[in-house]
């Protein structure tokens, strides 16, 4: 019987892992559905914890002040069912982008990246600076619709936001927002990608994973003229609309398919805002 060195093994099983996660699995799961939704309310336990620590300095938690706010005039169109996703338009407007450009601009510090355990400013992977917003009306109203857009989902929480801001050559490599962490205490479910400024060449939002939809009324949001060394789909830039996507399947693992990245800018300035919504189940006693 030939002998198998550890070399060899630990090489076979470093190729193999990428055909179980983007392959073998998928294809189990279509076969045998998982049918556990940990978003499911019913489905907590009585046992289950609710007085939860949460973060302040991170989520966006209610504190008794109700915002004053205007009317919802947004218009979606679906992309995907599965994972879901939905472009908007109009999600701000243009008086709420400048007023969130106008509060961000004195609180821009470099973006940093986290990989599981710290934090770090990788220019060669994140290149552009970030800014906390305060929490004035129009963010609080931003919260809300971001809240009610996805149904008020229990133990969601909308995380403080950030503006980030891409000059020339700015750019953010393909990444996930998900961590795969909900079974050790809570993830990202779903994140919206709002432009606040466009007043740049390129910039694009690439997600390689995701086909081109048919239709020429996508043109509008997506980039029909990629070269040929770009794959999946892009959305330009465009003032005031919005990307929205669930990260997480609802047994809690994450969507390969949101694998995504901010193309570099070539020209000029793009400003977005990051809304990501956290979801912390209640611990089990």
């Amino acid at each position: 019987m030939p002998k198998i060195s550890l070399s060899t093994l630990l090489t076979s099983l470093f190729y193999l892992l990428p055909l179980y996660l983007f392959v073998i699995a998928p294809l189990l799961r279509q076969i045998f559905p998982v049918t556990t939704n940990i978003f499911d309310p019913d489905a907590d336990s009585p046992d289950a914890e609710t007085d939860i620590t949460l973060d302040p300095e991170i989520l966006s938690l209610p504190d008794g002040i109700i915002p004053t706010c205007p009317d919802d005039t947004y218009r979606v169109h679906l992309l995907s069912k599965d994972p879901l996703i939905i472009y908007i338009e109009d999600f701000l407007s243009d008086e709420e982008a400048d007023h969130l450009v106008k509060i961000s601009e004195p609180n821009y510090t470099p973006s940093i990246i986290y990989n599981g355990q710290t934090t770090k400013v990788d220019p060669s992977t994140r290149l552009s600076d970030r800014a906390l917003l305060p929490r004035d009306n129009t963010v609080r109203c931003l919260e809300s619709r971001a809240s009610s857009f996805q149904g008020w989902k229990p133990h969601l929480y909308i995380e403080r936001m950030w503006a980030q801001r891409y000059n020339v050559s700015g750019h953010y490599k393909h990444h996930f927002d998900w961590a795969g962490s909900v079974a050790r205490g809570g993830d990202r479910l779903s994140t919206f990608m709002v432009y606040l400024g466009d007043d740049c060449k390129g910039g694009g939002t690439n997600f390689p994973r995701l086909k081109m939809p048919r239709g020429d009324q996508w043109c509008r949001f997506l980039d029909c003229e990629m070269g040929d060394n770009v794959t999946g789909i892009t959305f330009k830039p465009v003032k005031g609309n919005a990307i929205f996507w669930e990260n997480l399947r609802s047994d809690g693992t994450g969507y390969p398919e949101t694998w995504h990245a901010a193309f570099p800018v070539t020209e000029g300035m793009k400003v977005g805002l990051n809304i990501w919504s956290w979801y912390q189940p209640p611990r089990r006693r």
